[in-house]
């Protein structure tokens, strides 16, 4: 691992930093959200905006436990993977077979990861392979290749693009603080995009795929992506001034990417959400789909930036 790659102090020390600086940023959202609903004729709590910020308040825990603690970790991303999984089969109406090929992958990709990395690494023909058996089996010549697509993308849609937040987190001890970093850049990213929308938004970025999503969005995109990696430079001082900078960039990317992405897959099954497990949000999938994109990229920025493998 480079030198400059760590993060100084112990993780209980980053804990507290992280609830109060992200729990600044929680406490100014709701009073943004106080004056923006004044004088409606509503209770707040019929604010979709309220709504969506008590789901932030219920996903910051389980984010920093993520940071915080590397069992914990795996087993918050192995449920995660879980969750996604059971809406993206849902959507998709996958053969129950399938959907058990998909619940596997789920339970064993970030465990291996943790374990031995190489076989992991390995994991992706094997997958493809494995995913042809139930099609095989069942002689199915209709459905069948359809079937096996959509496992095939699935399997490493969901569960093996999720393991890549444990391979950043394992990524040496400024691991911990790249993904505190990385989960407040990518909600912060969405609320610029957001904002900058509504305020600027004249020209459709891809209609067809996600209507609200405007070119004049994307700047919104990087200035809450930036925003969020300055925001939490307390958990990553010595991390390369150049790597930091990337980051934004590479958060806002992938945040769109992520997002359209996943309005593809729900535009191609008739859904507007992909589930209904996050109120204001819709399904766990519609909050994940950016960090689906992002952490691989951000990974992949790491390692390219000349730090060594796990």
């Amino acid at each position: 691992m480079p030198e400059g790659f760590t993060h100084t102090g112990p993780a209980w020390d980053l804990l507290v930093s992280a609830l109060l600086r992200l729990g600044g940023v929680l406490a100014l959202g709701l009073v943004g959200i106080l004056l923006a609903d004044r004088g409606k004729d509503r209770p707040l709590s019929e604010s979709v905006l309220f709504v969506r910020w008590r789901t932030w308040v219920a996903i910051l825990p389980v984010w920093l436990v993520v940071v915080v603690h590397p069992l914990a970790a795996v087993v918050v991303i192995v449920a995660l993977s879980l969750q996604a999984v059971r809406e993206f089969a849902a959507l998709t109406r996958l053969h129950r077979a399938s959907r058990a090929l998909l619940y596997a992958v789920a339970l064993v990709s970030t465990p291996m990861a943790a374990v031995d990395f190489t076989s992991w690494r390995a994991l992706p023909p094997l997958l493809l392979l494995v995913a042809t058996i139930v099609p095989l089996l069942r002689q199915d010549t209709e459905d069948g290749v359809r079937d096996l697509s959509l496992t095939t993308v699935g399997m490493v849609y969901l569960p093996y693009l999720l393991t890549f937040v444990w391979l950043l987190r394992a990524h040496g001890r400024a691991g911990p603080g790249v993904v505190l970093a990385l989960g407040l850049a990518v909600a912060l990213s969405d609320v610029g995009a957001f904002v900058a929308g509504r305020a600027l938004g004249r020209t459709p970025l891809a209609g067809r795929l996600s209507p609200n999503k405007t070119r004049e969005g994307l700047l919104g995109n990087l200035i809450g992506a930036a925003l969020g990696v300055w925001w939490t430079s307390f958990a990553t001082g010595d991390v390369p001034v150049g790597l930091l900078v990337c980051i934004p960039f590479v958060v806002a990317l992938g945040a769109v990417w992520g997002d359209l992405l996943e309005s593809l897959l729900k535009r191609q099954h008739g859904a507007k959400d992909a589930g209904g497990w996050l109120p204001g949000f819709g399904g766990l999938l519609d909050r994940i789909d950016s960090l689906l994109v992002v952490a691989p990229l951000t990974y992949t920025l790491v390692v390219v930036s000349g730090s060594v493998l796990p």
